[in-house]
């Protein structure tokens, strides 16, 4: 990245009027644009050919230029193989959360069943930041998917998520290896965010979404089993095990009542973890995870070795534990905390949503609707969902009625 690039990109209303003049120019002369090589297409999906026309030089392993403003690539894999025989291997780009993660792992699942004998590197951005978790590296070198994996410095663009800086990248990739960055579409006008991957990638679109792929460790670290140990005795004679997860990276959120919802549902006859601090440390029937020592995956392996054991239930944010409680198959009442019209995107039917605003593309019988009364105001954007409200939306969810 140029000096000038980096000037615009950490002054953002420069960084929005250069991309907007950009974006003119596209719309105006686009047409004289270079043509791309045979997989890749922007804002199309390439046709199917056999043969490259353009010269096959290391420029031609990567995607050789920034998008524009609401423009999307599209992938053709098969394309690459047949017109180029030289092609070792697909090194795919990760800038992303958590939660972004899970949603393209039945993708990449597809995608080695398709491709079997072509190695699969991951490269994981190394910092956090609104785009970006390091942690999905962790997660891919526990995905057997993935030969090797490697992290890269990166800079997030203020405007456009899919120009994330990844050029040191290109610099360390083997020869031969295609430099594939794992882009989706978010928007109103897309089914959902995994559906949109499989279209990304030039895969047939499953009728019913795939729930995110979960790979364990092989063993359990010292410290889930100590969790482990303690849930098991903490839940035993209870009616379950209720899991909270009530703060979000993406929103900047962490719900300010977990206490008073803790106790609730402790008084109700559960035993409660969390991985959201705040909660009642003194009560014997609470659990709070410390996420210093259990890493993201190890929790999700100690939910799914106490799901054989306990009815196990989720209350969590929009957040990672939408997608994780899909792959797990665990009920979860999701509370929607801000208005997103987007939010089919992220929706998986395991998932009873609480909101204030009814959403058209998510079914009816899976929204409550939350009353005025049921909620204060967090901030013009974002609400709380009063405990006393969560709690009876919950037994009604479990079934769980007096």
């Amino acid at each position: 990245m140029n000096d000038v690039q980096i000037y615009l990109r950490t002054h953002r209303p420069l960084c929005v009027a250069y991309e907007s003049i950009r974006w003119i120019k596209h719309q105006l002369f686009g047409w004289a644009e270079p043509r791309t090589p045979v997989w890749y297409g922007f804002g199309h999906r390439p046709l199917n050919i056999q043969r490259e026309s353009l010269p096959i030089d290391n420029g031609w392993y990567h995607i050789h230029r920034p998008l524009y403003m609401h423009e999307h690539v599209y992938y053709n894999l098969d394309n690459a193989l047949a017109a180029n025989p030289q092609v070792k291997g697909f090194a795919f780009v990760f800038f992303m959360g958590i939660g972004d993660y899970l949603y393209a792992t039945p993708v990449l699942e597809a995608l080695k069943k398709k491709y079997p004998s072509i190695p699969f590197y991951g490269y994981v951005g190394k910092q956090f930041d609104r785009n970006n978790s390091p942690l999905v590296g962790k997660l891919l070198a526990e995905n057997p998917h993935f030969e090797k994996v490697f992290y890269f410095d990166g800079m997030r663009h203020p405007l456009i998520w899919k120009n994330y800086d990844y050029a040191t990248v290109l610099k360390d990739v083997p020869e031969g290896f295609l430099v594939i960055p794992v882009y989706y579409e978010y928007g109103t006008h897309i089914r959902h965010r995994v559906t949109s991957l499989f279209d990304t990638f030039g895969l047939s679109v499953p009728s019913n979404i795939p729930v995110p792929q979960m790979y364990f460790p092989k063993e359990f670290s010292v410290s889930a089993a100590t969790y482990l140990e303690q849930a098991r005795k903490g839940a035993c004679g209870k009616k379950g095990i209720v899991f909270l997860q009530l703060d979000s990276r993406g929103s900047n959120y962490v719900y300010p009542f977990i206490k008073d919802l803790a106790r609730g549902l402790i008084r109700e006859g559960y035993f409660v973890m969390s991985v959201t601090k705040g909660g009642p440390l003194d009560d014997k029937n609470y659990v709070e995870i410390d996420i210093k020592k259990l890493s993201i995956n190890q929790t999700w392996q100690l939910l799914f070795t106490l799901k054989k054991e306990f009815s196990l239930y989720v209350i969590a944010v929009n957040s990672v534990f939408w997608a994780a409680s899909a792959g797990l198959g665990l009920p979860n009442l999701g509370l929607q905390h801000w208005i997103d019209k987007k939010v089919h995107n992220l929706w998986y039917p395991n998932i009873q949503v609480v909101t204030n605003y009814i959403y058209p593309l998510l079914p009816r019988e899976k929204q409550i609707q939350a009353p005025p009364q049921s909620y204060t105001r967090h901030n013009k954007k974002i609400i709380n969902y009063k405990p006393s409200w969560i709690l009876s939306w919950f037994q009604e969810m479990v079934g769980d009625t007096k």
